[in-house]
């Protein structure tokens, strides 16, 4: 197999904002999608594929087409002609053409194979386009395999790893002596099976794609389930012992999907180095010190072998301690039971596992090593270590049901996920606890974390760009150089190998060798300046990225607020002489009985105290939630705590024997024992069954059963808005609507509770009921409102950002009025800002789409309340309820757009033209899924803006992932996948992170400029000393390279960044910009001009003596010594060159703190030029000869070449502080240049288009809409400019 190699490389732009999102988020009961390989043509069997396959090429074949890893094939097969003269061409070549090969691997591959069809491929070509601008290619080896050899090798694996029993074994001898063909079954998107006789696949990114004969297409292999009704995956007779796959079936199941493992390969020492050898960069420097030696420069040769040698041993070192890290993190195995039908429990490792087997969860729990479907029982599960949230979840078996598809996500809340730890397990009488493997290996959630920390997407770094364009430029600069120094020396006589040899040296001089070690040495001190305030970093190449941050997003419950939620009161409703009324708050639950007595007195009816409808809200508060108890203490979600605990219940859960009492149904049980002065007596209610909350129906459900009765209750809470939809229309108060508001635009989290009551039924029914039968005609009960506080410093924490000209989103999954709300509290949205609310009717159709409505949110308040002295609110209390808007016209000044997740899904797939306005506009997005939030901020990614993503890393891993710079405020699993990690629950980490990157930012800039201005003097130097016949000596390039350059960019990154308040201007990204450029030409014409000045005006000297007369026309070069005049002259004035120019691109105030304050960098500056002054005016003896100084013979004469150094220091300094800083900086930002050059972010575009239009068009107080005049005229000119853009 030959080597797998990906090569990373910029490519335009594949796709516009038309094609971004267009994904429906998937419901239960929706049409499943086959997203498997298909040809760019036939990719209309969803409207995902089909809409991005319009920007694909026509005849082009894809696998995983629509999906995030969307990937170009193309087949290849060996030509042994091309591949014979090739290996020709190498070898003659010595193995460089090789080399170069490696580094440009498709070019390997069209130089040894052909093109051919799939069909007949030997290998593969994977083209991944990501973030629409970097080509990343992959080159795989198809494997052909017989079903037998695909079983003996899995079995080969299998004795290689561990000791297996004589199962195993006997199995594979039954496979050699079979007489019928073996087969491999090989899944279908419907979760069916074929059997296959051979086998072709090949592995990318660690996951199997396998040939279809029948379609003649490349698959993934996929897991088990998605996309499948429900009812495929149960298995009726598990608890029988006859339902699991055979010791045969899982054989052939292991050889199609592979063991159950995620491995991270550690590389060997020898491998690593030999990889890190034939870098392109140390075959520069390989190079470089073959050309030092064979010119006699042995010190300055040793100096940087010994460096190159030490920064290789780091960097393996340091990979090597990544890979055993991650490889340990998420290394793990253990032994489960397994069902093999016919009865028959085989106890077996994890790794053994495949999609299909039926496996035993014990009773005391264990660690998931593969993805799950509960079929049997409830299990309590700790996800920490997968999501960061520490409450134990409740895990119920999956509804079996024909017309709902299995989705992972949806479906979370049956799901096990690999990596998590099932806590405990409870089921009725012995039964055991039981669920179906669907995703093995890195199929799994884990797995999938895994691979993309192993394989993550090219970052965007257009400083990295951009320093590559430059290095580009001074190795063209030393070509130059060189063929003027070979051309120079050939006119004027001069042979031999010495010659040619000193002209490739100019070469290493104009690229300086040291300059990514010194730049890695600025990153690495960030990252531990970074750790030292508790932000960890995974990915240091992001740390300069993130100074260039404009626009950063925050989740909202757990970043911006407190994680737990306290509980404000409770307002019951009650009805009294047959009206509904709703009931004052109750700020004490546990008095909620005795409170609603005292107000409402005889009024009350004189039924059954336990039927009235408060005391059933006290009853739901008690019963309706997962609480669990671990280790004698109450766990679950901090809501369901916070409610449990206000009611004064106690939950205890019984023996077995305790559980007879409720029919062996109760797992759970809850006591109310009230006060002798209330009507109530001792209760204890069995919690029957649970139907846990779902982020998709925003509800959950409970069943329960009072001791001694014979009929059950089933409740339900959730969002408001849902639970008045499952409730009866007349139990609903009149002044609902109203009363919701009151509480919302206060920042209050609202939940409502109903309830209906339910026929006693058999054990058997009852855990087969599905939720959809039990929730409708419902009985409302009143509201929970609860109260989640922001953080101390996020309203601090965001002024500062605003200050700072940085972009502020909230995207959350809570309430859109509570967003509002919360964005208004910490001032993300100003006090005389307006918003604007921007929703969808799908009832009214424009052009066959929903025609979206926009209206001022403080208008919303006049509608539902009549006053017209109405405080300002947010928005109608149903999110999908069209409002009529205030003055019809347009909007100027400053306006937020607030947007639902499900308004962002109709943009996404009806108006995508208008997508930069809404992200442009848009600060409070709610209701958002985590697939909306990585697709917003993909949006803004697009429009141009740098997006840093801060989240507590349980639904945002796939935003923070997709961020510039994604910081999780979490210790889990996931975090891995954010380059930045705070172990402070604190969103001040962002500001103090922009901070870092900015100062991190600056000073790479710096680094890289000085590292490239010291190339620029060293090249000016040498050419200079070339044409009079000498050049520097050994000691001097040592003195310089190693000395002075080494410490100064050494220390150069250690100046802290600047402690004040953010700059509201983030620092230059481009090193091809004005103020860099500038700086390099007008310093490179500075250092030119003085060092022929001072080079001139020692020739007009009566005592000096031209070096060809002192050698008789002999070259420096061919006697090895330098020591003249001229080599005085043009070294004494670039010391002070070398050393000051540091000082002139280090920068202060407003990223970094002053130079002084950086006491190593200092002392540097004082120690070189202190030792080159008396270098240059009086040194002994045996320093004059180790650096071949040849010493004016008048002291006077020092002093002027010191004063020439003296000159050269002030107008660095001048023209960086003034020329620089202030003249190109203010130069960039004036209105003329920005006529002739104006900047390229998409969204200064929009934010100009929209200053100055109609957009958005808003209806008339009395509902009336705009003119539909008005608004074609806008959608036609917005149109217009998205097509410009």
């Amino acid at each position: 197999m030959s080597p797998q190699t990906d090569e990373v490389a910029s490519s335009s732009k594949a796709n516009s904002f038309k094609n971004q999102g267009r994904a429906k988020t998937s419901h239960a009961g929706s049409t499943r999608r086959n997203k498997g390989f298909t040809r760019a043509e036939n990719s209309s069997q969803d409207s995902h594929s089909s809409d991005s396959s319009a920007s694909q090429n026509v005849g082009v074949k894809y696998v995983n087409l629509g999906e995030e890893d969307q990937m170009e094939i193309h087949g290849y097969r060996r030509s042994i002609f091309w591949t014979t003269v090739t290996w020709f061409f190498i070898v003659i070549t010595v193995g460089i053409l090789r080399m170069v090969y490696h580094w440009f691997p498709e070019w390997f591959l069209n130089c040894t194979h052909t093109k051919c069809s799939l069909e007949a491929a030997e290998k593969v070509l994977l083209v991944e386009i990501c973030q629409e601008k970097y080509r990343k290619i992959h080159i795989r080896t198809i494997i052909r395999q017989t079903a037998l050899q695909a079983l003996t090798i899995a079995n080969q694996e299998e004795l290689s790893t561990s000791n297996k029993n004589h199962n195993e074994d006997y199995v594979l001898e039954e496979f050699n002596k079979a007489t019928e063909v073996l087969s491999l079954p090989l899944p279908n998107p419907d979760g069916t099976f074929h059997e296959v006789e051979n086998m072709r696949l090949f592995t990318c990114k660690k996951l199997r794609y396998v040939w279809n004969e029948r379609s003649k297409e490349f698959f993934k292999l996929k897991s088990l389930g998605p996309g499948i009704p429900t009812s495929s995956l149960h298995c009726p007779d598990a608890q029988q012992g006859l339902a699991g796959l055979s010791l045969i079936e899982q054989q052939k199941r292991r050889a199609v999907y592979g063991r159950n493992t995620i491995y991270v390969p550690v590389r060997p020492i020898l491998e690593l180095l030999m990889l890190e050898v034939i870098n392109p960069f140390y075959i520069f420097q390989v190079v470089s010190i073959l050309i030092w030696i064979a010119i006699w420069y042995y010190f300055y040769a040793a100096a940087i072998a010994v460096m190159s040698i030490a920064g290789i041993i780091i960097t393996i070192t340091q990979t090597r301690r990544n890979q055993r890290k991650l490889r340990n993190t998420v290394r793990g195995n253990d032994i489960i039971t397994v069902c093999r039908g016919n009865g028959d429990y085989h106890t077996v490792g994890t790794e053994d596992l495949v999609p299909g087997d039926v496996i035993v969860i014990p009773a005391a729990g264990c660690v998931l090593h593969c993805d799950a479907v509960l079929l049997f029982g409830t299990c309590i599960v700790n996800e920490s270590m997968l999501t960061g949230e520490s409450v134990p979840v409740t895990k119920t078996p999956l509804p079996m049901r024909n017309d709902v598809f299995y989705n992972p996500r949806e479906h979370a809340r049956h799901t096990l996920f690999s990596g998590t730890r099932v806590v405990q397990t409870r089921f009725y009488d012995d039964e055991k606890v039981m669920a179906v493997v669907t995703s093995t290996g890195f199929l799994t959630a884990k797995g999938t974390l895994v691979s993309s920390i192993m394989y993550p997407p090219p970052a965007d770094y257009k400083f990295e760009r951009d320093s590559y364009k430059f290095i580009g430029f001074l190795a063209s600069l030393a070509s130059i150089g060189f063929i003027y120094s070979m051309v120079t020396k050939i006119m004027n006589g001069d042979t031999g190998l010495q010659v040619l040899l000193h002209s490739f040296d100019l070469i290493t001089v104009c690229v300086p060798p040291a300059l990514p070690a010194a730049m890695a040495a600025g990153i690495i001190l960030a990252q531990r300046r970074l750790e030292l305030r508790n932000i960890f970093c995974i990915s240091p190449r992001a740390i300069n990225v993130s100074g260039s941050i404009n626009c950063v997003c925050f989740d909202k419950t757990g970043t911006l607020t407190e994680e737990g939620l306290d509980l404000w009161g409770v307002v019951p409703v009650a009805r009294i002489a047959n009206f509904l009324r709703v009931l004052s708050p109750v700020t004490k639950p546990c008095t909620l009985p005795g409170a609603v007595s005292a107000v409402t007195g005889s009024e009350m009816s004189q039924e059954d105290p336990k039927k009235e409808l408060p005391y059933l809200l006290f009853k739901g508060m008690a019963t309706c939630h997962s609480l669990t108890i671990i280790d004698g203490t109450l766990n679950g979600d901090p809501l369901d705590l916070k409610m449990f605990e206000s009611t004064g219940w106690n939950l205890i859960e019984p023996s077995h024997d305790d559980t007879h009492k409720y029919d062996n149904l109760c797992p759970t049980v809850v006591t109310w024992t009230p006060n002798e002065s209330e009507r109530h007596s001792k209760v204890e209610v069995g919690i029957v069954r649970q139907f846990p909350f779902s982020s998709a129906l925003q509800r959950m459900a409970v069943l329960c059963k009072e001791m001694g009765k014979d009929q059950m209750h089933f409740f339900c809470k959730g969002s408001p808005e849902m639970i008045q939809s499952l409730s009866l229309p007349e139990t609903v108060p009149e002044n609902y609507h109203e009363l919701l508001e009151s509480y919302t635009k206060q920042g209050f989290r609202v939940i409502a509770l109903a309830h209906r009551l339910v026929e006693s039924q058999s054990i058997n029914k009852l855990q087969k009921v599905q939720r959809e039968d039990l929730e409708h005609g419902l009985t409302f009960l009143g509201l929970v409102v609860l109260e989640n506080r922001l953080k101390p410093d996020s309203a601090e924490v965001l002024a500062e950002l605003a200050s700072a000209a940085v972009r502020t989103i909230m995207v959350t999954g809570d309430n859109l009025l509570t967003a509002i709300s919360v964005a208004r509290d910490c001032e993300m949205v100003g006090e005389n800002e307006e918003i604007v609310i921007v929703n969808c009717d799908e009832t009214t159709l424009s052009e066959d789409k929903p025609r979206l409505t926009f209206v001022l949110a403080e208008k919303v308040s006049r509608q539902l309340t009549g006053s017209p002295t109405a405080t300002r609110t947010n928005m109608s209390i149903a999110e999908d309820v069209i409002l009529s808007m205030p003055d019809t016209g347009t909007h100027y000044g400053r306006y937020h757009l607030a947007i639902t997740g499900k308004s962002w899904s109709v943009i996404q797939e009806h108006y995508s033209e208008l997508i930069p306005n809404f992200v442009v506009k848009g600060t409070i997005f709610a209701r958002m899924s985590p697939d909306q939030k990585q697709q917003l901020v993909v949006a803004l990614q697009k429009t141009g803006y740098f997006v840093g993503m801060c989240g507590d890393g349980a639904n945002d891993c796939g935003a923070l992932k997709a961020a510039h710079a994604g910081i999780a405020l979490t210790d889990s699993e996931a975090s891995v996948a954010s380059p930045f990690t705070s172990k402070e629950p604190s969103i001040s980490c962002v500001p103090e992170l922009i901070r870092q990157g900015r100062c991190a930012l600056v000073t790479s800039f710096g680094i890289f400029n000085y590292m490239a201005i010291y190339a620029l003097i060293q090249f000016f130097s040498v050419m200079i000393l070339f044409e009079v016949g000498t050049n520097l000596s050994d000691f001097q390039f040592l003195y310089v390279d190693f000395f002075i350059i080494c410490s100064l960019s050494a220390f150069f990154g250690q100046t802290q960044p600047y402690p004040g308040k953010l700059f509201k201007r983030p620092p230059l990204t481009s090193l091809l910009s004005p103020p860099p450029v500038g700086s390099l030409v007008i310093q490179a014409l500075i250092i030119l001009l003085i060092q022929l000045t001072s080079l001139f005006v020692t020739q007009q000297q009566d005592w000096f003596v031209p070096y060809l007369n002192i050698t008789n026309g002999t070259l420096g070069t061919e006697l090895s010594e330098y020591a003249c005049s001229e080599n005085y002259a043009v070294v004494g004035v670039s010391f002070s060159q070398y050393i000051f120019l540091a000082l002139a691109y280090s920068k202060g105030k407003p990223y970094r703190k002053m130079f002084l304050t950086n006491y190593g960098f200092t002392a540097s500056l004082a120690l070189w030029t202190g030792f080159s002054l008396y270098l240059l005016i009086d040194p002994n003896e045996y320093l004059k000869e180790l650096f071949e100084l040849e010493m004016p013979p008048e002291l006077s004469f020092r002093f002027v070449i010191i004063g020439f150094s003296i000159l050269q220091v002030a107008l660095c300094l001048l023209i960086e502080a003034f020329l620089v800083d202030r003249g190109l900086v203010a130069m960039m930002n004036s209105s003329c240049w920005l006529k002739m050059r104006p900047r390229q972010e998409m969204y200064l575009e929009v934010e100009q288009k929209l200053s100055t239009s109609r957009w958005p068009l808003v209806s008339n107080y009395d509902g009336d809409p705009p003119p539909e005049e008005h608004l074609s005229s806008v959608m036609n000119q917005f149109s217009a400019f998205r097509a410009k853009s």
